[in-house]
């Protein structure tokens, strides 16, 4: 396979989304680091940064309005010298992203990435326009990292399996929940020691990773999303307890408000599918049988 057809594999409508993000996000780091350094040894790093800016969120909406694909754009940037924060970013993305796509459609993941990403923008808009105190007395900086994106994709599987175990370092087991309650509490602690902006941008994403995923499983019941069709569809049937007991005590089934849709003898039944849901946030995705991952891979179909 040549490098244009892998490419163009690595690009194609059925590869995995966390590649996509993640080959990105490398790429457009890469060329930054190479501009960076490039503009050093001529002594232009000033041109250098105010090319780069171009698609760097700016704090005011003065300025947004001028460069409004900044929403979007700023999600692939990070700081050329930060290569800690980059492989920080990717590393929950490759992993957590694993665990989410296990669940939810390829569109369903860009929606909480997405999602996450542009709530961090709004977050971080309204308090350097309206309430400028939150991000200190320092002179007001662009919004620049996936972070807010990445955020929202821990947030929202530590919500739909949060006793789901990893193995941390490789050495020890722990339940997401716990990874994503600890990643929020550091930007809450941490908040007053600087990159407030990074700070808000996290805060917005992990609320909309959490609420999302609570109004995908029916849990919760968002006016503004109700308008809302194919991104925010749970993959799984989610059935209202109390319609359950209205039907049992009235003798009345689904089958006489809903005609009839033809029976699919390979698709599983919704009560395996439970029963293998509640499996794994028990004991891991691991635990899964084969014929039980066989079974969760055709219901996702």
């Amino acid at each position: 396979m040549s490098i244009w057809d892998r490419i163009k594999y690595e690009f194609s409508q059925k590869a995995s989304p966390i590649r996509k993000l993640i080959i990105i996000n490398v790429a457009i780091f890469v060329v930054s680091w190479l501009v960076m350094a490039v503009a050093r040894y001529m002594q232009a790093t000033g041109q250098a940064q105010q090319l780069m800016s171009i698609f760097y969120l700016p704090p005011l909406f003065k300025d947004l309005i001028l460069k409004p694909w900044t929403v979007f754009t700023y999600m692939f940037f990070h700081d050329p010298y930060g290569l800690r924060h980059i492989f920080g970013n990717m590393l929950m993305l490759y992993f957590f992203g694993r665990i989410l796509l296990d669940f939810q459609s390829n569109k369903q993941f860009y929606t909480y990435f997405f999602g996450g990403g542009i709530a961090g923008a709004v977050l971080f808009l309204l308090a350097t326009n309206f309430m400028p105190s939150l991000l200190g007395a320092g002179p007001l900086r662009p919004l620049i990292g996936a972070s807010g994106g990445v955020i929202a994709v821990v947030v929202a599987t530590a919500v739909l399996v949060p006793n789901y175990e990893v193995f941390l370092f490789g050495a020890f087991r722990v339940k997401v929940k716990w990874i994503a309650a600890i990643l929020v509490a550091i930007d809450f602690v941490y908040y007053s020691a600087g990159n407030q902006g990074g700070h808000l941008a996290h805060i917005g994403g992990a609320a909309f990773g959490a609420l999302m995923m609570l109004q995908t499983q029916g849990r919760i019941n968002l006016n503004i999303f109700q308008n809302v069709r194919n991104p925010f569809k749970p993959k799984f049937t989610v059935l209202d307890e109390r319609d359950i007991l209205k039907n049992r005590k009235t003798g009345s089934s689904r089958k006489t408000t809903r005609k009839a849709e033809p029976f699919d003898v390979n698709k599983p039944r919704q009560e395996e599918i439970d029963a293998i849901l509640d499996k794994i946030g028990q004991s891991g995705y691991d635990s899964l049988s084969k014929e039980e991952k066989e079974l969760l891979f055709r219901a996702s179909e």
